[in-house]
């Protein structure tokens, strides 16, 4: 076999899941499928990856105790050695679902032992004020079972708990309370799914660490686990809960330990295997997606491409920006949605107008918030989820409270959202303008080929075609009133295959009586 930047070429008959490292450092688990009627198959490194792969290393390629590959290989442009660290100097690896993560082979014993104590915190949070038993699962249940200790290779926390509500509605609402009851805790609460949760922090060595909490059920004797499980396990396999030792503590974890692996990794759950992969069949990935959705799409590849936006020197304010500065009052206070690295936001500011920018990448707010601080200016920065209709109504109402004029402001947004973002999308400029203002947007409009491409050269997630004619449309369902349009004609003719094109409007919104200040004064 081979290995260049394009990625490991093996013969096209090969089969097998190994270990790729560089200069001693797994940074890799891969699986290949054989080819039929092919010399060579090709296993593209992850996306995630290829910014990593520059410079020089020793690469090794190892399945099992066969060593398939060891030698020198140059990457990209060849300058230094590739090193998998981040920024605090963690090492790192892409993991079965082609995420980074931050293995904990190469972290400090402290994070380990700070993310079990959290774990003793959330699991009494959840039966003290919710009701609700949890237990180590998934890869914590692995490890606990193997060895009573975390596997190296992975990353976090897994909890699960069973619930008795009888309807998915009921289970998220349930889900939801959970959060809650942890954020009364001093925790950061992440909502990935209507049965899926994720407590953040930062560990001792400036890291991130995380904990999932899953909700599991059962629909008539068939025991749901997110969205990898749908098989026939008898209750007996979970309640009444056992314990099992973990990095030298007692955990709650299922009756059946053996049972409940078996279902998730297969009968031989014992042998490790870093390139496992759940491959859940559709009858359980569309049952979860429907009762639960998914409040998290593509949202690492939003944050990544916002964080390399951020880190490039020759990105900055947009000319949207500067010309939608020349048309604001005086007294305007700006709401931008999809503020992504800050830049057009902070431009504002630095005019005097008030902002608060809003955006879906986690990510996005460190660094506009400290230069924004460091300047003194007249910006905020905080999360919005427009796939996410709590978070999109309580965000709106909070802002509609102040009943005064808004505008809102978006640059290149709304070709990114699927339906559901786009309506609530409207439902946030609705409920934001009850008190009179303007929207000021601008797009992108592109073909189906030309998003691709788009995509594949600049990252982020996906770029749909978008004809801003239907934009409009929404505007004035949204009771809006257009008043400004360029680039129409040019933007459909981009839809259907021209040449890319921006287009760009503005709308607004009369006040709806009672609700200006001067009303709400009187």
């Amino acid at each position: 076999m081979r290995v260049d930047d394009a990625g490991l070429h093996f013969p096209g008959d090969h089969a097998g899941s190994g270990d790729v490292s560089f200069d001693g450092h797994v940074a890799w688990s891969y699986t290949a499928t054989p080819r039929p009627g092919r010399d060579e198959q090709v296993v593209a490194w992850p996306k995630r990856m290829k910014r990593w792969l520059n410079g020089e290393s020793a690469v090794r390629v190892v399945e099992g105790d066969e060593e398939l590959f060891s030698g020198p290989v140059t990457f990209g442009t060849g300058t230094g050695r590739v090193r998998f660290v981040d920024k605090a100097g963690i090492p790192v690896m892409i993991d079965k679902w082609g995420l980074l993560q931050r293995p904990f082979s190469g972290r400090d014993s402290s994070v380990v032992e700070q993310m079990v104590d959290t774990t003793d915190r959330i699991l009494e949070v959840m039966e003290s004020e919710c009701g609700v038993l949890g237990w180590i699962a998934f890869g914590t249940l692995l490890g606990a079972a193997r060895e009573g200790k975390v596997i190296g290779h992975d990353s976090d926390i897994d909890l699960a708990y069973l619930s008795e509500k009888q309807t998915p509605a009921e289970m998220a609402i349930e889900l939801y309370e959970v959060g809650r009851a942890l954020r009364r805790h001093g925790m950061t609460v992440l909502n990935k799914s209507g049965s899926f949760i994720t407590v953040v922090w930062t560990s001792p060595d400036g890291g991130m660490a995380s904990i999932d909490v899953y909700t599991c059920f059962y629909v008539g004797d068939l025991l749901h686990e997110t969205a990898t499980v749908r098989q026939q396990v008898p209750r007996a396999a979970i309640l009444p809960l056992t314990e099992l030792e973990f990095e030298g503590r007692m955990l709650p974890a299922p009756a059946d330990p053996d049972a409940m692996l078996a279902v998730s990794y297969g009968p031989g759950w014992r042998v490790p295997d870093p390139s496992f992969k759940h491959e859940p069949g559709p009858e359980t990935v569309q049952r979860f997606d429907g009762w639960f959705s998914s409040l998290m799409r593509q949202r690492r590849d939003w944050e990544q491409h916002v964080g390399d936006l951020a880190k490039d020197p020759t990105h900055g304010a947009s000319d949207f920006a500067g010309w939608v500065a020349d048309r604001l009052p005086e007294d305007a206070r700006v709401v931008e949605l999809g503020s992504g690295a800050g830049d057009d936001a902070l431009a504002l500011a630095e005019r005097g107008w008030a902002v608060v920018g809003l955006d879906y990448s986690r990510q996005s707010l460190r660094r506009p918030q400290r230069l924004a601080r460091r300047a003194r200016l007249p910006a905020s920065f905080s999360h919005l989820n427009l796939y996410d209709l709590r978070d999109v109504l309580t965000r709106a109402a909070l802002i509609a409270r102040d009943r005064r004029p808004h505008t809102l402001y978006a640059r290149e947004l709304l070709e990114t959202l699927e339906p559901d973002g786009l309506e609530n999308f409207w439902r946030f400029a609705s409920m934001t303008m009850r008190g009179g203002g303007a929207a000021f947007l601008e797009g992108q409009a592109l073909s189906r080929r030309d998003a691709a491409e788009w995509r594949a050269t600049h990252g982020g997630g996906k770029r749909l075609p978008l004809d801003p004619r239907l934009v409009e449309g929404e505007a004035v369902r949204a009771g809006g009133v257009v008043v400004h349009r360029d680039g129409f004609l040019d933007a459909a003719a981009a839809v259907a295959g021209g040449a890319p094109a921006r287009w760009r409007m503005v709308v607004e919104w009369p006040a709806i009586a009672g609700t200006s200040g001067e009303d709400s004064q009187q």
